[in-house]
C-alpha cells in the first residue's frame, strides 16, 4: 500500500491494522515460543514489522499503477479486481521470505514453524483483502462527502449571486437614474423615451428571468449588455463609448447568468466620467474560449457608499467552484482586460 494512495486516512487505517495483523502473524509463525518474554515480543514485533512495512511498499506501487488505470470512484471493484490478484502473489513471495530469512538469520530464540507457512501465507492474503476494502470503503466515504461539500458550496455562491442580482434589481439609484432619463427624454423626445422604455423593460425581464437559470448563452446575455450600455449612454451621453463584436460561433456559448450586470456595473461606478475623456468599452467574442472585455481606465476619487467590487469577487469565485477555468484581469497602458471563461455549448457542469 502506499501511504496517502487510498485516502487520507489511509496511514492511520494501516497502523491500526499492522499492529493485530503482526502480532497474529508472529503467532501463526513462531506459535507460543515466541510470547515467552516481553523481549522476543518485542523482537519479533519489530523485525517482522519492519519487514513488512519494507514490503508493502511495493504493494503500494502495484495499488498507484492500478489507480491511474481505474480512477473514478465507479470503478472500484475493477480496482479491487485487478489488486487481489497481484496482491496474493506478493504474499506468498513475502512470506515465504520472512520465513526463510528468520529461518537463515535465526535473530530470535525461536525458530520458524515449516508447516505453517501455508497458514501464514493464507491469512497475510485475508489481510491484504480486509485493509484493500477498508481502504476503499474510506476513499469512497472521503470522496463522497466532499462532493456534497463541494455542492454545498456551489449553492451557497449561487444563492449569494442570487442575492446580489436581487440587488441590482431594486437598487434604487439605478432605478432613480433610469427613471430620471426616462422623464427628460419625455420632454424632449417622445421616440427616444418610447425606445429607452422598451431598453429599460428588456434588462429588467431579463434580470429578472436569469435569476434562476445555471447557465444562459452569450447571446442573451449579449442582448441584455446591449440594453444595459443603451441605457447607461442614454444616461451619460458621449462620457460612455462601447462596441460589441461577438464570434458566430460564439453566440451559443454558456456562462452564468447575469454575469454582464456584475462586469459592466464594476466598470461604470469604479471609473469616473467625462465628455472629454469617455470611458470606452469593448466587449469581444472570436470563436474562442472566452470573451474579452476590455474598458479604459479612469481613476475614481470617490466611489459609492457600498463595495461594488464584492459581486465581481463572487463571479470570480463562482467560476472557481465550477471548475470552469480562472477568470482573469489585467491592467496594462490605462485599460483593464477581463476574460470571462465561456462554457461549451454540451457542457454539463452538475
Amino acid at each position: 500500500m502506499a501511504l496517502k494512495r487510498y485516502s487520507n486516512k489511509e496511514p492511520l487505517v494501516f497502523i491500526w491494522v499492522m499492529i493485530p495483523y503482526i502480532i497474529f502473524l508472529n503467532l501463526l509463525v513462531f506459535g507460543s515460543c515466541v510470547y515467552h518474554s516481553l523481549k522476543l515480543v518485542a523482537q519479533s514485533f519489530l523485525y517482522t514489522g519492519l519487514f513488512m512495512f519494507a514490503i508493502y511498499f511495493f504493494f503500494g506501487i502495484v495499488a498507484t499503477f492500478i489507480q491511474r488505470r481505474f480512477p473514478s470512484a465507479g470503478e472500484m471493484f475493477k480496482r479491487i479486481a485487478a489488486m487481489l490478484p497481484v496482491f496474493y502473489l506478493l504474499n506468498c513471495i513475502a512470506v515465504s521470505v520472512l520465513f526463510y530469512l528468520y529461518n537463515w538469520l535465526q535473530p530470535l530464540a525461536c525458530n520458524p514453524r515449516p508447516g505453517m507457512l501455508g497458514w501464514s501465507i493464507l491469512y497475510a492474503c485475508i489481510m491484504s483483502t480486509i485493509i484493500t476494502f477498508i481502504n476503499e470503503g474510506v476513499a469512497n466515504w472521503e470522496a463522497w462527502k466532499a462532493s456534497i461539500t463541494e455542492t454545498e458550496q456551489l449553492k451557497n455562491v449561487y444563492q449569494r449571486s442570487r442575492v446580489l442580482g436581487l440587488k441590482g434589481q431594486i437598487n434604487p439609484h439605478f432605478l432613480f437614474n433610469c427613471f430620471n432619463t426616462l422623464s427628460g427624454l419625455i420632454q424632449e423626445d417622445t421616440e427616444k423615451a418610447e425606445q429607452f422604455l422598451d431598453e429599460m423593460t428588456k434588462v429588467h425581464r431579463y434580470l429578472l428571468r436569469s435569476d434562476e437559470e445555471l447557465l444562459v448563452s452569450l447571446e442573451m446575455e449579449m442582448k441584455f449588455a446591449a440594453s444595459y450600455l443603451y441605457l447607461a449612454k442614454e444616461r451619460f451621453g458621449v462620457a460612455i463609448q462601447y462596441s460589441i463584436d461577438i464570434n458566430k460561433q460564439s453566440v451559443h456559448k454558456k456562462l452564468p447568468p447575469l454575469s454582464m450586470q456584475v462586469i459592466l456595473e464594476n466598470i461604470i461606478y469604479t471609473n469616473a466620467l467625462s465628455k472629454s475623456d469617455p470611458l470606452s468599452i469593448t466587449i469581444s467574442a472570436d470563436g474562442g474560449d472566452s470573451l474579452a472585455i476590455v474598458n479604459s481606465i479612469h481613476e475614481k476619487i470617490v466611489l459609492q457608499n457600498y463595495d461594488i467590487d464584492d459581486g465581481l469577487d463572487n463571479l470570480i469565485n463562482k467560476y472557481q467552484m465550477l471548475n470552469a477555468g480562472n477568470v482573469t484581469i489585467q491592467e496594462q497602458d490605462n485599460k483593464r482586460i477581463l476574460l470571462l471563461p465561456l462554457f461549451d455549448d454540451k457542457a454539463v457542469l452538475l
